[in-house]
């Protein structure tokens, strides 16, 4: 897990490190080396960059990161929003330095600056920001106002340096004009700004550099807030071996579905499937069987009995005795909540079995999460922001205004591990700490993706994951999935069992299993 730090936390862990030995010149200098290495490792073909600088050790960065392009062949071109006389410490350093290799720094204070910062974007593949890093705390005005409008204005991609300027590292508020940046290079941890939106959205695709602080000093100032990584899935996710049976690795229930929502039980059926569950039962009305057997036939199906197309009250009992024999269940997508429904529901919370609620299981108990909190079997919830919202007695709005005391307060009042869907989806336990999701894509804002990641972590439960972890890594694959999509799709036009299908090869990607 990579600690995620506000300011105060981040300067400490730079004075920690600095005390024990590395000196602040080094820090700059594998910043930089960590910027270079990016722009020069994902755009080999970038011939021309311009690189903005601030007055404070963010413009230093940028400086030595100008150098170190320049060195490497790209023809860079350097703004100071100041005259580089009045740098002081490792950014006045590499501004000699930058000199020395031959660069010319422009100011933009000067007549004409931004004229010719315009003229140099224009004539630029892209830009890197290294304007304002974590010091920032206000909207910006004059100069630095004027530069940030004008790389927007660019229409180039821009390479935020640790965090796009404008933001602060402290929240996710955007005050005034920001950097909008294709990607940014978060510099020894990510920021509170890089995973709580709206300012989440200025960022990009995040890249996590290692500058040398090291990871004990991070995790000491973490806040109870943490990203997950490839590493962590690959330590729960080992290969199988040779002689794996299907009931190795798990039996999971699936209760959805209903007369028009049949779709949701069959793409939460897919999601597991696709995950490595052994065996996927879905139960659903009797007269839904044909539906599900017919779009997946690979899960088996247990018809009960219905009330207008839903699963009636009568049901309950035949379904406690039946879900004995699995090893997990997911329970909501597409189930209605109609009176017998939500008996049924309640009578499977009684069972002292791994439980996903999503959706419908969800709503059934709005205003109550306490309910859940009475089960003594691992609980995993996962609501989109409305969901989130009746549950706790509030509104989406309220809940997308502070999704992460939201996140931390179902969690704490149902006693159970919550994963708050959206972009860098949170999981949340009951104590507080809350991991984010760095993996996701706009291809996902479509019918039927949530009950797909239901499924994917299903699987996991059923296969043994704690819920914590089973949250985890379903939210990291099934994003993961995405993104993979994008490269063909763009960012619209998923079909949600297209993320299913790419689970797949997104686990073999991260476990290194090759066949």
């Amino acid at each position: 897990m990579i600690p995620v730090l506000n300011a105060k936390g981040m300067r400490a862990a730079d004075q920690e490190t600095i005390r024990g030995g590395v000196d602040s010149e080094t820090l700059m200098e594998n910043a930089a080396r960590a910027l270079c290495e990016e722009i020069r490792g994902s755009h080999p073909g970038w011939k021309r960059v311009t690189v903005v600088c601030g007055p404070g050790n963010n413009g230093g960065d940028g400086l030595a990161a100008a150098r170190l392009l320049a060195a490497r062949g790209v023809t860079t071109s350097v703004f100071t929003l100041r005259d580089p006389a009045s740098y002081s410490g490792d950014a006045a350093t590499n501004a000699e330095r930058a000199r020395a290799a031959g660069l010319t720094i422009e100011t933009l204070a000067a007549r004409g600056g931004l004229a010719r910062l315009r003229s140099a974007l224009a004539g630029s593949d892209a830009a890197l920001d290294a304007l304002f890093g974590t010091g920032l705390s206000r909207a910006l005005t004059g100069d630095a106002r004027r530069a940030v409008e004008a790389v927007n204005a660019a229409g180039r991609p821009v390479i935020a340096a640790d965090v796009p300027s404008g933001l602060s590292a402290d929240d996710g508020e955007v005050r005034g004009p920001t950097v909008r940046a294709a990607r940014t290079v978060a510099l020894a941890a990510p920021k509170l700004c890089h995973v709580l939106p709206p300012g989440s959205g200025f960022c990009g695709r995040l890249v996590v550099a290692d500058i040398g602080i090291s990871r004990d000093a991070l995790r000491r100032r973490a806040r109870r807030l943490w990203m997950s990584e490839p590493s962590d899935l690959a330590a729960w996710l080992p290969p199988r071996p040779l002689d794996s049976h299907k009931a190795d690795f798990g039996r999971l229930a699936i209760l959805a579905g209903s007369r028009g929502k049949t779709g949701a039980a069959v793409l939460a059926a897919r999601g597991a499937l696709r995950a490595g569950a052994g065996l996927v039962t879905v139960f659903c009305a009797s007269t839904l069987e044909p539906i599900v057997v017919g779009a997946l036939p690979e899960a088996m199906t247990a018809g009960l009995p219905e009330e207008d197309g839903a699963v009636s009250g009568e049901a309950a009992g035949s379904l406690v005795r039946r879900l004995r024999d699995f090893d997990a269940l997911v329970m909501g997508p597409g189930l209605g909540i109609s009176n017998g429904t939500v008996h049924c529901i309640e009578a499977a919370l009684a069972l002292d079995l791994p439980l996903l609620a999503d959706a419908d299981a969800l709503n059934a108990f709005r205003g109550r999460p306490s309910r859940f909190a009475r089960r003594r079997a691992p609980t995993v919830l996962t609501p989109h922001p409305g969901e989130a919202g009746r549950l706790l007695g509030r509104s989406a709005r309220e809940v997308q205004a502070d999704r992460l005391g939201a996140a931390r307060s179902l969690a704490r009042r149902s006693g159970s591990v919550v994963l708050l869907k959206g972009a860098r989806s949170l999981i949340a336990e009951p104590s507080g700490e809350v991991v984010v999701n760095p993996t996701g894509s706009p291809l996902l804002a479509t019918a039927g993706s949530g009950d797909v990641l239901s499924g994917v972590i299903g699987a996991l439960l059923a296969g043994g994951l704690e819920p914590r972890d089973a949250a985890i890594a379903g939210a990291y694959l099934h994003g993961a999935a995405a993104e993979s999509l994008a490269v063909r799709l763009g960012d619209a036009g998923l079909l949600a069992r297209e993320a299913a299908d790419a689970v797949p090869g997104v686990r073999r990607r991260l476990t290194g299993v090759d066949t």
